[in-house]
């Protein structure tokens, strides 16, 4: 007995809607959200008026990391942070660089790690009565999906630091790096598409079956 038109479209129609939720899942599960990284702290003792020593050249900083995938581990390739100082509106000088060792952060985690630059020496240059420091940042990651590990997504982005008297970063909210409180170099990490190819086989997937029926 051949099957009545109303059964096929009933099928179509079943097949469709769980090629629906099944590709709205891989898009839910592929699509990922890349880290914000944040100077926190910064401290310069040489800058400190308070203290008015010139021994102490070091730079200590805290740099805060957010993973803000629900679902989503980071695995991180070591973060390699460059320090240089403004010596007018448009050129900076080298002063150091540190490193965050590479480490795992969980789903929805924050994460701060503090690292000591040695060697940042007596910073005596000021634009417009004020320093201001450039911190650049480089690194990698890894998103952990169910218990599979993507391909490494490049990141890197940075931002300037204003210092107070104290030696101490001006203001109490940490600075994005690469982000958009303030924009000053924008993250050159690539998204991964993978969610977006799961959407067109869908659609390709759909209007075969409607040309079909």
């Amino acid at each position: 007995m051949a099957a009545k038109p109303n059964d096929c479209c009933s099928c179509c129609s079943g097949f469709i809607i769980t090629m629906g939720l099944t590709s709205l899942f891989i898009w839910l599960s592929l699509k990922v959200d890349e880290p914000h990284l944040f100077i926190d702290q910064i401290y310069i003792p040489t800058l400190n008026k308070t203290l008015n020593s010139k021994s102490n050249t070091s730079l200590i900083f805290t740099l805060k990391l957010v993973n803000p995938n629900k679902d989503k581990g980071l695995q991180y390739d070591a973060v390699h942070l460059n320090f240089s100082v403004f010596t007018n509106e448009n050129l900076i000088r080298a002063i150091g660089n540190g490193t965050v060792e590479r480490f795992y952060q969980g789903h929805e985690k924050k994460a701060k790690k503090i690292v000591t630059v040695n060697g940042a020496g007596n910073l005596t240059e000021r634009v417009n009565g004020k320093v201001y420091l450039r911190v650049d940042y480089v690194t990698a990651v890894k998103y952990k999906i169910l218990v599979w590990y993507s391909k490494r997504d490049h990141l890197w982005g940075g931002a300037n630091v204003e210092i107070g008297d104290l030696g101490l970063k001006v203001g109490k909210k940490g600075v994005r790096l690469g982000g958009n409180v303030p924009v000053k170099i924008v993250s050159g990490g690539v998204k991964p598409r993978g969610g977006y190819r799961a959407l067109m086989v869908f659609f390709v997937v759909f209007v075969a079956l409607v040309g079909f029926t």
